[in-house]
């Protein structure tokens, strides 16, 4: 037995259980935790977010759903000379049934240890504050029950090993050291507050889109934990600033984790895309991967690929129907009956409708222990009962309402092709082209959402403007001249195409020798003997339409109205310049 009230290092093993007794409770405080065996060269555990440093650094855990994609952080041994004091100091609080609730103080959300499960199991990082550690004395030889596992190293990464015993020797004995009281600065009390209440903001996210929260309740824990990090980043904050922010922080998370799982935004009928929840491989890479429709060799396939705003292939139709939700690609040309379940953190999982344990899952290309993260495959995405497991698979997904984003240059003119009903930003003119004789004119468009699936011309001062997804359904364009082009596509023959061009001022569609195009633009189909060059002209007038920018680069001088008679530069409708009939506004 040992004494708690005065040692210089407490030597343990960490077990997980449940009902085991520790023999004496180690007093709340701050400690650095380390492996017996590395003590002598000053290793510690440090909080840590390099995903390539631990060979289970995303391993899944079945019983807690933060773990099925990767924790955002891991327990990592390191020289104490290499970690900052926050990241390798943690808090240690004994429940009341004998076990030990460990935070990091590193300031970040995912403060808290946990265990993730595979054939070795991964001390990880949580924002949940609910994990309970059981200490276990090495002079302690009574029988390992099956379901206590130990603490000990494996690549310098502190595992659990269910199969581990004393036979593992120094390796399975863990140092825990009480901090020197001047070492505990007002920035580390701050900074596990921090962890706290960030975690709050992890577990229940901010935002419209299902499985988030709306903002409006986030906002004042945002800012009180704005105002926290700026005070533990000051290293004149005194004892008493600390106290105030940690009470605030603490009142403040406990509000918002009492309501915020009560204002969940639920999954309605709506275009999203179904965002990769991948931590670790976002962390790794710093992209995210979506679902993707792809069409091989006639055959669809839904596959894990990186996300195009403009895309519509990325795309899909979510509509819950009862306790399923039926989820079509923008084409309708697959189309499966799914059973969505809100995880946690704004996630949610996917699976069969008729066989639920079988988890919609992406496939990941795993290389070995250097190169987990290092070949995100384009593999396809199925339903598969061992969707939990890693290395090879993901299966939690965000799901994010679809939008398309237009950038308007100089000229003023656009063209945008959507795969789904979007609405009409304000500020935007939008047009249809009709064609007749030859001649291509601008029909304007009224409605306030375009059609899913069809192409039109836009007109707007020079930025980039957001078309949001709505299920509003409004008729298709008729007689509409332009081709929508909803996918990028690279198989399109030569000359064919006539593309958007702006050309001295004037607005029309030039012929195209590229044999590619990008999803969300559009086309006038080009045939031989053409002009190369069509001018895009007014629907009702037969005129080309022009704005005041253009009109401006005009010799007013040299400008007629239809009696004659020169004009202004502040005239307004049909005039003649150069011989060339224009509508001016």
């Amino acid at each position: 037995m040992f004494n708690s009230q005065c040692y210089p290092v407490l030597l343990g093993l960490l077990l997980i259980t449940t009902g085991i007794r520790a023999q004496e409770p180690i007093p709340d405080g701050y400690y650095t935790i380390g492996a017996l065996a590395q003590e002598k060269d000053g290793y510690l555990y440090s909080y840590d977010t390099d995903a390539l440093r631990s060979v289970y650094g995303n391993a899944a855990d079945y019983l807690n759903p933060l773990g099925k994609n990767g924790e955002h952080a891991y327990l990592y041994s390191i020289s104490s000379t290499s970690a900052n004091l926050a990241n390798r100091t943690y808090y240690f609080t004994a429940n009341t049934e004998g076990s030990y609730t460990i935070q990091s103080c590193s300031g970040e959300a995912y403060s808290y240890l946990s265990v993730a499960r595979y054939d070795r199991h991964l001390v990880t990082h949580t924002v949940r504050p609910r994990q309970n550690f059981f200490l276990r004395q090495e002079e302690d030889t009574s029988p390992w029950p099956e379901d206590h596992h130990i603490m000990q190293q494996f690549q310098k990464a502190a595992l659990f090993d269910s199969l581990a015993s004393k036979a593992h020797g120094l390796d399975a004995v863990q140092v825990l050291t009480p901090l020197d009281a001047d070492m505990v600065t007002p920035s580390i009390c701050i900074r596990r507050a921090l962890g706290h209440a960030r975690g709050a903001l992890a577990l229940y996210p901010s935002g419209d889109n299902p499985g988030q929260v709306t903002p409006l309740l986030s906002s004042s824990l945002q800012d009180c934990i704005d105002e926290a990090q700026a005070l533990a980043d000051n290293k004149k904050t005194t004892s008493q600033q600390a106290d105030d922010i940690i009470l605030r922080l603490q009142q403040t998370s406990q509000a918002y984790e009492e309501t915020a799982h009560t204002a969940i935004n639920p999954l309605v009928e709506g275009y999203y895309w179904l965002t990769s929840a991948y931590r670790a491989f976002v962390l790794r890479q710093n992209k995210q991967k979506v679902i993707r429709m792809q069409e091989t060799d006639g055959q669809l396939v839904l596959r894990w690929n990186n996300p195009s705003i403009n895309d519509g292939s990325t795309v899909f139709h979510l509509s819950p129907s009862g306790d399923n939700v039926i989820m079509q690609d923008y084409l309708g040309r697959w189309s499966g009956r799914q059973l969505f379940n809100y995880d946690t953190e704004g996630m949610f999982t996917i699976a069969d409708a008729d066989t639920p344990d079988n988890l919609l899952t992406a496939d990941d290309s795993w290389i070995g222990e250097k190169g987990l993260y290092g070949k995100p495959s384009d593999g396809p995405v199925i339903a598969r009962p061992d969707g939990y497991l890693y290395p090879g698979y993901c299966s939690s997904w965000f799901l994010q309402r679809a939008y398309h984003q237009v950038t308007v240059p100089t000229s003023g003119w656009a063209v945008l092709s959507v795969s789904f009903p979007a609405e009409v930003p304000e500020d935007v003119e939008v047009y249809s082209v009709a064609e007749k004789d030859g001649i291509l004119s601008m029909v304007p468009y009224e409605c306030d959402v375009i059609p899913a699936r069809m192409a039109v011309v836009l007109h707007a001062a020079k930025g980039t403007y957001t078309f949001w997804s709505t299920t509003q359904e409004v008729p298709a364009i008729e007689n509409n001249a332009l081709v929508a082009n909803c996918e990028d596509r690279k198989d399109v023959e030569a000359g064919t195409m006539a593309l958007l061009k702006v050309k001295s001022g004037q607005v029309g569609f030039q012929k195209s020798t590229s044999k590619q195009i990008a999803a969300g633009s559009a086309y006038i189909p080009y045939s031989e003997g053409q002009e190369e060059f069509r001018v895009l002209q007014d629907a009702e007038t037969g005129v080309k339409k022009i704005d005041n920018a253009q009109c401006s680069m005009l010799n007013v001088q040299s400008s007629y109205d239809l009696t004659g008679q020169k004009v202004s530069a502040f005239h307004k409708g049909v005039i003649i310049v150069n011989n060339k009939k224009m509508l001016k506004r």
